[in-house]
């Protein structure tokens, strides 16, 4: 475009996966959902924990060995990370069904441009990221979050705004 012409706007997907380490270990055992679940047996402290065990008020970093003193109610796994990678690909793989360029910045969060993408594809950008966030949780089982923006920063902050299973719009 030239400068009289109004330059095409970015749009970026921002998905970031919610509590992703035991998301993982749920949607490995469904019996999980909705109860304390930490990771980090093997490390002697919490690496990562569900909204309801942080609701309790653990937090990374808790010494496992308090923890069983503390919440005996909450549930200690030891950290599969062979895992998380696997579902991180998976998770990669779906968001890369709809765009080409996907930068992943985690093991667990990603960046995706969507600019252009609304015309071959039939949907509103927001069509799109929500297909995108549903395949995520329908076939995977894990909750995400995501952000839809004209630059990265905005797009990460807006997936951050609505946590779990957020979908922000700036």
């Amino acid at each position: 475009y030239n400068k009289r012409m109004k330059k095409r706007e970015k749009i970026i997907l921002h998905m970031d996966g919610d509590a992703f380490f035991v998301a993982c270990e749920i949607a490995k055992n469904p019996e999980l959902k909705g109860l304390p679940v930490v990771t980090g047996q093997e490390r002697g402290i919490v690496s990562a924990l569900s909204y309801e065990a942080k609701a309790l008020g653990v937090y990374r970093g808790y010494p496992i060995f308090k923890l069983k003193k503390d919440f005996p109610q909450v549930i200690i796994l030891p950290g599969d990370y062979e895992s998380y990678a696997k579902y991180s690909k998976q998770m990669f793989d779906i968001v890369r069904r709809y765009a080409d360029d996907v930068e992943e910045y985690s093991i667990d969060e990603c960046f995706a441009e969507l600019t252009g993408l609304d015309k071959p594809l039939y949907m509103s950008y927001e069509e799109i990221g929500k297909r995108i966030k549903h395949e995520i949780t329908t076939e995977l089982g894990l909750s995400v979050s995501a952000g839809l923006a004209p630059t990265k920063v905005l797009a990460k902050v807006s997936s951050k705004w609505v946590k779990p299973d957020g979908f922000t719009v700036i």
